[in-house]
């Protein structure tokens, strides 16, 4: 920082720099408000980053829905067309045709009907961010620390002078002027 000060400071430009301190500190505070606000504010990289995390869960819970919607959708539709199908689950539950014979063989599993998940509810939470009264009040303090170091470092090299005031004295014809302000 003191280097940057150091390049727009000359012996000739004393004038210019002593307007220009309050316009970099501005510059750089704001710099950092926008930083802070870019990064981590509500809207900022941290929060989107957030959102995308939150958008993959709830496609993949959603997929997964509608994965067992169409499986379902597909049995209800089979049952409703293809009497095969009819047959065989009521094979399952032990119903069978006139003059089919049954056979029970011991020691295989028996079937068990398949019992789908419905899924999980999936909500919305609400994402974390640097509140923008916390970017404010960094970029606020940025601008007044470097403020206050510009106005030491032009105290320290004479710029500024908190002395007494000059008074000047003009003459008239011979009789002295004084200024009073």
């Amino acid at each position: 920082m003191c280097f940057f000060y150091e390049l727009i400071f000359d012996a000739d430009n004393r004038f210019i720099m002593t307007r220009c301190r309050f316009l970099i500190a501005a510059c750089i505070g704001t710099f950092f408000y926008v930083l802070l606000s870019f990064i981590g504010g509500r809207d900022g990289l941290w929060a989107t980053e957030q959102m995308q995390e939150q958008k993959r869960i709830l496609s993949a819970n959603a997929a997964s829905i509608q994965k067992t919607y169409d499986e379902l959708y597909m049995e209800k539709i089979a049952l409703q067309k293809d009497m095969d199908v009819v047959a065989a689950f009521a094979r399952r539950l032990g119903y069978i045709r006139e003059g089919e014979k049954i056979i029970k063989i011991s020691g295989l599993a028996p079937n068990e009907t398949q019992i789908y998940d419905a899924g999980t509810v999936v909500k919305h939470t609400e994402g974390e961010f640097i509140p923008e009264w916390v970017c404010k009040s960094v970029g606020v303090g940025i601008f007044a620390v470097l403020y206050a170091f510009l106005l030491f470092l032009d105290f320290t090299r004479g710029l500024l002078n908190f002395g007494e005031r000059k008074v000047t004295y003009t003459s008239a014809a011979g009789t002295k002027l004084y200024d009073m302000q």
